[in-house]
């Protein structure tokens, strides 16, 4: 596979440059990339031949980068406001796309009409279209620390995460990942009721909602604590079942760990706390599975299924994270105001 990537630059919270190295390791061809100014394109490109010895091309825009080269897919990594035009662009090209989370997104606007032709576009001409949402790609580690937690129905599922910025900008960075991880627990199509949404401190976010589906109803717990530093905490519980990803320095090695500490209580302590969870040593281990990068494992599956060649027909969790999303971000701005 030729591979083209919208923003390969490692500036603030871009991950462009990991799609990359993970996209070469993993066996694509990555021949070309795409940045806003000159200086940054070299930049890029310098950085990729330095770190992973790829010989890149270089673009200021995702027309230009497809018309000069044969691609097969584009990973689309730049900031959410390109999404809908550079998804555009790609699907009259008739390539592959991986995008970055959330799909389409611009506050106050109808993001699902914005979302559907293009969603739609890419299943009618059998191109695949994913979204980076990496954390369904874990529950394999969760099964092995609570391997009966997923043979009942999903009837409640809780999320910590820390995103960088405050206010309700932390729905469009966080909750699409929250939506991922329900969305793959449960049937989508179904309906969001009485959403809570909570800002109790400054650099912090309690979300709460129903989510009616055709297996029963699910409560949906988020809450986003800002953490400005790396590695950033996170964790989730399934029907009680709690796990944290914890990350061990230097290595950078991922594990999924059970402990006695909840993620109410981590919440609850504030950023000091939320950040010393991030850590692999913290709190009384009782159970810990290894962590495959879920990156790599989503990327993996981006790759299989663009080589598999088959029509994917259109993902309505697609269509379903947006649409929850839309409605999360009104009533976080209605909360907070």
């Amino acid at each position: 596979m030729r591979i083209g990537i919208v923003g390969a630059r490692r500036e603030e919270q871009g991950i462009g440059q990991f799609v990359a190295r993970d996209l070469a390791a993993l066996g694509g061809d990555v021949v070309a990339i795409v940045g806003t100014r000159e200086e940054t394109v070299a930049a890029a490109a310098a950085e990729l031949k330095r770190l992973y010895g790829l010989e890149v091309g270089g673009y200021r825009s995702v027309e230009a980068m497809l018309a000069r080269e044969e691609l097969d897919a584009v990973a689309i990594c730049s900031p959410q406001q390109f999404h809908a035009e550079q998804m555009q662009a790609a699907l009259s090209h008739k390539v592959h796309v991986l995008c970055e989370k959330p799909l389409v997104f611009t506050p106050g606007a109808d993001n699902v009409a914005a979302a559907r032709p293009l969603v739609e576009g890419f299943a009618e001409a059998g191109l695949i279209l994913m979204v980076n949402q990496q954390w369904p790609y874990t529950l394999r580690a969760f099964d092995q620390c609570w391997p009966s937690a997923r043979t009942k129905p999903v009837r409640q599922l809780e999320m910590l995460l820390a995103p960088a910025e405050d206010g309700p900008g932390m729905i469009p960075n966080a909750m699409p990942h929250v939506l991922s991880l329900l969305l793959a627990c449960v049937p989508t199509g179904g309906r969001m009721e009485s959403p809570r949404i909570q800002r109790p401190a400054a650099g912090r976010l309690d979300v709460k909602f129903d989510y009616v589906h055709a297996a029963g109803r699910t409560s949906v717990q988020g809450w986003f604590i800002q953490a400005a530093r790396q590695p950033r905490p996170a964790g989730y519980a399934i029907n009680g079942c709690t796990v944290r990803r914890t990350i061990r320095m230097p290595d950078y090695a991922m594990f999924l760990e059970t402990g006695c500490q909840g993620l109410s209580a981590i919440a609850q302590g504030g950023p000091e706390l939320v950040v010393t969870a991030a850590t692999a040593d913290s709190g009384e281990i009782v159970q810990r599975a290894p962590l495959e990068d879920p990156l790599r494992l989503l990327l993996a599956d981006f790759i299989s299924r663009c080589n598999a060649g088959t029509a994917p027909g259109v993902d309505p969790a697609l269509l379903d994270n947006v649409r929850l999303l839309d409605a999360l971000y009104s009533a976080a701005g209605h909360a907070i105001a």
